[in-house]
């Protein structure tokens, strides 16, 4: 019986043209793809400057995040779609991860789009996503306490990857993670003393209006190498 994944597909842009091109897709790829076989969610991001966790938005990094019927369904959009293959001709990297959830709560458009999974790997990769759309009358406050403990993130050895992503800029933000291990990733979660501070900030504040976290095992992957930093 086929299973329902998750793709998280990363674009790399180089030039002004294509960075500007790729800037303008934004809001239309999600129009361009909606009837896609098999699709069932999807969201097309922007990145923030740096590692992704700025105010000011960088025109080289873009991201989607789009749920599936199954895999196969998956890998035929990836292998053959023609949007996906412009883009892909005017990136300089491009990185797709499958994923299997395993743990989602909260919403996203006012839905949960990711099914969860009963069984996986323990010691396999972990992608963590968090999504959060922010209140307006928040917007400073969140700004100035979290941007400046999200590069924080950057000194666990456990960490492969991480950045910050979001479909409007300081409004809608997510974070996407990839850790060595659940076990890794829990530790961070629970035990980091920066990592709850943002939490009880979160709490404090009440920024957000609209909130998810999702867990995933990585299954697979298309030139993963290109991505982990």
């Amino acid at each position: 019986m086929s299973k329902p994944i998750t793709t998280i597909s990363f674009f790399t842009v180089a030039g002004i043209k294509d960075g500007f091109w790729a800037f303008s897709q934004v809001p239309q790829a999600n129009r361009i793809l909606e009837n896609t076989p098999g699709l069932t969610f999807m969201k097309s991001m922007g990145s923030g400057s740096g590692k992704g966790f700025s105010v000011f938005p960088s025109f080289k990094n873009y991201c989607w995040v789009m749920a599936w019927e199954d895999e196969t369904l998956a890998r035929n959009f990836i292998e053959n779609n023609d949007y996906l293959a412009e883009y892909s001709h005017r990136s300089q990297s491009v990185s797709h991860l499958f994923l299997e959830n395993i743990a989602s709560h909260g919403e996203w458009s006012k839905q949960n789009p990711f099914t969860s999974v009963t069984e996986h790997d323990e010691d396999a990769n972990i992608v963590v996503l968090t999504r959060a759309r922010i209140k307006l009358g928040k917007l400073f406050t969140f700004w100035t306490k979290v941007g400046k403990t999200a590069g924080k993130l950057y000194q666990f050895p456990a960490l492969k990857f991480s950045t910050g992503v979001g479909e409007r800029p300081l409004i809608d933000q997510a974070t996407i993670s990839i850790w060595e291990n659940k076990a890794q990733m829990m530790h961070y979660a629970y035990k980091d003393e920066t990592h709850k501070n943002v939490i009880q900030l979160t709490r404090k504040y009440e920024w957000y209006s609209e909130e998810l976290f999702a867990r995933f095992v990585l299954k697979d992957s298309i030139n993963l190498e290109g991505l982990v930093r």
